[in-house]
């Protein structure tokens, strides 16, 4: 948000927080598939997919793997077991994904045979430990400044923003963005995600089965490039972030469904991933308070947010447009 903010004009932008690590997008499995976002509308998903996709494309274009954006082609299957739904065309990823396709038979035969079906298309894989300092960077350049205080209050309310314009040190400052994640709101709750980083260079597809007949146990392989990620869970209400055993096993065992020789593949690390549910989907809009203050609230984003960061950072910057001028203070 602080970047566009600033590529849009605004001279004075200010990011605070409590602490900047961990942070979930930096251990996250970041594949570009806009999806798992609650009850976000289907036209705005597809509205900021695009925008997004537009900017990964640039990125890769003009940075590539050293801002930790590649590019692969994904296989992504279905079976009938799991359902009418996982064996239908999202209405999202048919208009957002590039390429998008049904899968040969072929594709299916030598991917996994057990498959009822599948889609193909071209995906970014995005590596946020390169990716989120490729971005830091750029903000900086352009003036971001960024002051690590603790801000206080319930995110969104008068007190949240009164105290985040003080620890900003712009105390007339009247608008406040409230991109806190999982403490967006009240109403968020954890999801929890395992992954293993695994040495295959061998792997150059990314593959998945994200509707399995139980939505909890996602499967996925995406290469990177210097490792691959093999993944995963989707645990609502979970936010445990201690390594499970048994999970690295099964997480292993689904992977190898799709790539055999996975199995001996060497584990550089495991990681867990807390991800930011909402029930209703993303929250973006204005709130006004008292004093003056408008909130912009932009939070629960699920298994979504980088598939739909660069697009809701736009969003709320034309937000801002309404309720001040490119040289106002934020």
């Amino acid at each position: 948000v602080g970047l566009r903010l600033l590529e849009d004009g605004y001279r004075d932008v200010t990011l605070v927080a409590e602490r900047f690590s961990p942070v979930t997008s930096k251990t996250s499995p970041a594949v570009f598939r806009p999806d798992w976002v609650g009850g976000t509308s289907h036209d705005k998903m597809v509205k900021w997919g695009l925008e997004t996709r537009e900017h990964l494309a640039h990125v890769f274009r003009t940075a590539g793997s050293d801002a930790g954006v590649t590019v692969s082609d994904h296989l992504e299957i279905y079976r009938a077991e799991a359902g009418e739904d996982a064996c239908s065309i999202s209405p999202v990823l048919s208009r957002v994904m590039d390429g998008f396709r049904a899968m040969t038979p072929t594709e299916i035969e030598r991917s996994f045979p057990g498959a009822t079906g599948g889609w193909h298309y071209s995906s970014f894989m995005i590596e946020g430990s390169r990716y989120l300092p490729y971005l830091d960077q750029k903000a900086r350049g352009l003036g971001l400044r960024v002051v690590q205080q603790r801000v206080e209050g319930t995110p969104g309310s008068l007190e949240f923003c009164k105290s985040a314009v003080e620890a900003a040190g712009r105390p007339e400052s009247r608008v406040v963005v409230n991109a806190t994640g999982i403490n967006g709101g009240p109403e968020c709750y954890p999801i929890r995600g395992q992954l293993l980083l695994v040495k295959a260079p061998y792997i150059k597809m990314s593959y998945g089965e994200y509707n399995p007949k139980d939505r909890a146990y996602p499967t996925y392989i995406y290469p990177r490039r210097d490792h691959v990620v093999l993944g995963s869970t989707y645990l609502e209400h979970d936010g445990d972030k201690e390594v499970r055993d048994e999970t690295t096993a099964d997480i292993i065992a689904r992977c190898a469904e799709f790539v055999p020789e996975i199995v001996s593949a060497p584990v550089i690390s495991e990681l867990v991933c807390i991800r930011p549910g909402r029930k209703e989907g993303i929250r973006l809009e204005a709130e006004r308070l008292e004093g003056g203050f408008h909130v912009v609230h932009n939070y629960g984003h699920g298994g979504a947010g980088m598939s739909l960061a660069w697009g809701c950072a736009g969003n709320v910057v034309q937000i801002v447009s309404q309720l001040t001028v490119p040289q106002a203070r934020l």
